[in-house]
C-alpha cells in the first residue's frame, strides 16, 4: 500500500511541474485524500495536513518553469491598495517570527503560525494567472464541487451503518451536547466534522455561483438535489457554523444579483425546487416507519438552527470579547507568532498552553501579532474589500456571465469573514486557507477578463484571450 501511494504522490507532483494547470487539480484531490490516507496510517501522522503544501510549491515551480518569473507587482490590487499595509504586515510578522523563537525557541510552532498567515498568497497569485482564462477556473471549481460531494458523502454511509476506519474521526473528536445525550456526528471521508461542515459551505456556495451564473448548464433539479444533499451532510456533522455561512452568502449573493443585475430569476428558480424537494422528503420521512430517523434528524435541525440566537453573544464573546482576553493574557504586542494557531499544540502551543483567545478570530491575530497586528490585517482586509467594491460597480455596468460569476465569488470570500472572527479553528487548515487564496485569485482574474472583453459570451473568452491582451503577466488597474 504505501509504495502504491509513493509511486502515486511522485507522479502527481511530476504532473504538478510539467503541467501546472492540470497540477492546481492534482492540489485539490490531495488536500481531500491527504484526509482519507491519514486514518489509515499507524499513528495518523499530522504532516498529512501541509501534504498539499508541497504540491502546491510543484505547481508553482512549474509555472515559473513555463512562464519564468512574473512580476507580481503587475497584479492591479498588489501594486495599488494593499502594497503598503501588506509589505507593514509582512515586516510585522517577521518580527514577531523572532519574538516567538526566543521565548519558545520551536521552529515548528513558528512554521504553523506562519502557514495560518500567509497560505492563501501563494493560492492567490497561482490562481490569477489561472483564473484569466475563465474556463479554467470554471473547471477547476466544477472539480472541487464534486470531490467535496464525494468525500461528504461519507456522512451517509455512516447513516446506513457503514463501520469503516474511513469514515471515523482523527483524533478524539469534540463531543456535542444536547438535551437527552450526546450527539453522534460525522465527518464522511473528511478528518474532522469542523472541516466536513466548512466544505459542505464551501461546496453549496460554488455550486450556487457556477448554477447562477449560467457559466454551467447543469439542471436545475439536479442543482437543487445536489445543494439539499449537501445541506443535509452539512447539518450531520453537527456544526452549526455551516448554516449560517451559507445564508450569508445566499444573502450577499441575491443582494449583489439585485441591485446590480435585477436577475434572481436562476437563484429564485433553484430555490423553490429546493423547497419542493425539502417537502417531498419532509413528508416521506414522517410517514416513513422508522421514527428513529426522522428523530435524529430533527434533532440536528433543531441544534443548527440555534445559531441564530446564539450568534449576538457568540460574537461579543468569541469576536470583540477575545480580543480583550488576549491583551489581558498577552500583552499590547502579543506572545509570537504560532502560540494560538491552530495545531500548535502539537508543539508546545495552541490553547491548552495559551488559553482560549485562540478560539475567535481577532483574538488569535492579537494572542500571536498583538494590537499592531490586528491594525495591520484589518487594514489589508479594508483595503481588499474597497478594492473589491469598486470592481463590484465597474463590472456591473455590463452584460456577460462573468458578471454573477464575480460576485458570486465575492460573496462567498465576504461569507468567510463573519465565520472567521467567532471560529478561527478552521481557518487553520492549509487546504481551506489555499482555496480562499484560490477563490480570492480566481475573483479578481475574473473581474479583469470582465471588464476587458465587455459583452462577449462565456464560450468565447478563451478563444478570443490573445485578441483581447489577456496573457500572462500583463494587467490593468
Amino acid at each position: 500500500m504505501v509504495p502504491l501511494l509513493v509511486m502515486a504522490a511522485i507522479f502527481g507532483l511530476a504532473l504538478c511541474v510539467s503541467d501546472w494547470r492540470s497540477g492546481m487539480l492534482v492540489c485539490v484531490a490531495v488536500g481531500f485524500l491527504a484526509d482519507t490516507v491519514r486514518k489509515v496510517t499507524p499513528d495518523q501522522p499530522i504532516y498529512f495536513v501541509v501534504l498539499v503544501g508541497v504540491f502546491v510549491f510543484a505547481v508553482a515551480v512549474g509555472f515559473v518553469r513555463q512562464h519564468g518569473l512574473v512580476r507580481f507587482t503587475d497584479i492591479a490590487i498588489l501594486r495599488g491598495p494593499v502594497r503598503t499595509p501588506l509589505t507593514l504586515f509582512l515586516i510585522w510578522l517577521l518580527f514577531q517570527s523572532a519574538i516567538s523563537f526566543y521565548h519558545y525557541d520551536n521552529l515548528a510552532l513558528i512554521g504553523i503560525g506562519l502557514l495560518s498567515y500567509l497560505a492563501p498568497i501563494p493560492g492567490f497569485l497561482v490562481a490569477y494567472y489561472y483564473g484569466l482564462r475563465v474556463q479554467s477556473a470554471v473547471h477547476f471549481l466544477k472539480f472541487y464541487v464534486l470531490f467535496a460531494s464525494l468525500m461528504l458523502g461519507g456522512i451517509f454511509l455512516s447513516i446506513l451503518g457503514v463501520d469503516s476506519g474511513l469514515l471515523e474521526e482523527v483524533g478524539t473528536g469534540v463531543k456535542i451536547h444536547v438535551p437527552g445525550g450526546i450527539l453522534e456526528s460525522y465527518p464522511g471521508f473528511l478528518r474532522s466534522t469542523e472541516g466536513a461542515a466548512w466544505h459542505a459551505a464551501a461546496a453549496i456556495s460554488l455550486v450556487l455561483v457556477l448554477a447562477v451564473s449560467g457559466v454551467v448548464r447543469w439542471p436545475k433539479i439536479l442543482v437543487a438535489l445536489l445543494i439539499v444533499l449537501l445541506v443535509s451532510a452539512g447539518l450531520l456533522t453537527g456544526r452549526r457554523k455551516m448554516l449560517m455561512e451559507v445564508l450569508i452568502f445566499s444573502g450577499l449573493y441575491a443582494a449583489m444579483l439585485l441591485v446590480f443585475t435585477r436577475r434572481l430569476g436562476r437563484m429564485a428558480l433553484i430555490g423553490a425546487i429546493m423547497a419542493i424537494l425539502l417537502g417531498v422528503i419532509g413528508t416521506f420521512t414522517i410517514t416513513d416507519s422508522s421514527a428513529r430517523q426522522a428523530h435524529r434528524f430533527d434533532v440536528y435541525l433543531e441544534r443548527s438552527v440555534t445559531v441564530f440566537s446564539e450568534a449576538e453573544d457568540r460574537f461579543a464573546k468569541l469576536g470583540l470579547g477575545s480580543v480583550q482576553w488576549a491583551v489581558e493574557k498577552h500583552g499590547f504586542f502579543g506572545g509570537g507568532v504560532g502560540v494560538a494557531s491552530q495545531g500548535g499544540q502539537h508543539f508546545g502551543g495552541g490553547s491548552q498552553r495559551f488559553g482560549g483567545a485562540g478560539e475567535g478570530g481577532l483574538g488569535k491575530i492579537v494572542a500571536e501579532l498583538g494590537v499592531p497586528g490586528l491594525v495591520l490585517i484589518v487594514w489589508i482586509i479594508g483595503a481588499i474589500l474597497i478594492y473589491l467594491w469598486r470592481l463590484v460597480t465597474q463590472v456591473s455596468r455590463l452584460d456577460n456571465p462573468v458578471v454573477p460569476f464575480f460576485f458570486g465569488l465575492v460573496a462567498f470570500l465576504a461569507a468567510n469573514v463573519p465565520v472567521f472572527i467567532v471560529a478561527t479553528q478552521i481557518f487553520g487548515d492549509l487546504f481551506v486557507l489555499l482555496i480562499l487564496g484560490w477563490v480570492f485569485g480566481f475573483s479578481i482574474a475574473a473581474s479583469e477578463v470582465a471588464l476587458r472583453l465587455g459583452f462577449m459570451e462565456i464560450r468565447q473568452l478563451d478563444r478570443d484571450m490573445a485578441s483581447s491582451g489577456v496573457r500572462i503577466g500583463h494587467s490593468t488597474s
